[in-house]
């Protein structure tokens, strides 16, 4: 069993009535990128893949269109990591793409993580652009989540001593 799979088993439930309760909100992606044997970036519709593969290193061009008018639509749009190996130019249209929609958006926009801050930088857009951006991704989940954040759990046990 692969690390996909025992994630998945571990939280099977939870997916499934989250999907069961809000699945019509839920955009998974409708196609993948790989490196063709070519050494160039191919794509592959999700429904045609016939048995699980590895190797995929993006969302695919038809992902991006379905996502980018639901981020022109949205109020408030939070992100935690990139799309897709960004780091090569072959892979980053997923990442760049939704970033951009993001960025094209006069919504409240919230983007965390160190590589999601490196996409921005690398592809020219600016932290302007976005409402906030943490380099700080676990931090950022745990804030979402309405977990304790242990750095600020220590400043307010300071703050009580003094």
């Amino acid at each position: 069993m692969d690390l996909f799979d025992e994630q998945w088993e571990a939280n099977r439930e939870l997916i499934e009535s989250v999907l069961d309760e809000r699945g019509d909100e839920i955009r998974l992606a409708s196609d993948l990128a790989y490196e063709g044997a070519d050494g160039e970036r191919a794509e592959v519709a999700v429904d045609d893949i016939e048995e699980k593969e590895t190797g995929y290193l993006d969302v695919g061009a038809a992902t991006v269109d379905d996502y980018e008018p639901a981020i022109r639509e949205s109020d408030a749009v939070f992100v935690k990591g990139a799309l897709g190996v960004f780091e090569d130019e072959r892979f980053a249209d997923g990442t760049v793409g939704v970033l951009e929609a993001i960025a094209e958006t006069d919504c409240f926009s919230v983007v965390g993580g160190g590589d999601t801050s490196r996409a921005i930088e690398m592809y020219g857009l600016s932290e302007e652009e976005f409402s906030h951006v943490s380099i700080a991704g676990g931090a950022y989940i745990r804030a979402l989540t309405g977990e304790p954040l242990p750095a600020v759990e220590v400043l307010e046990a300071a703050a009580e001593r003094q």
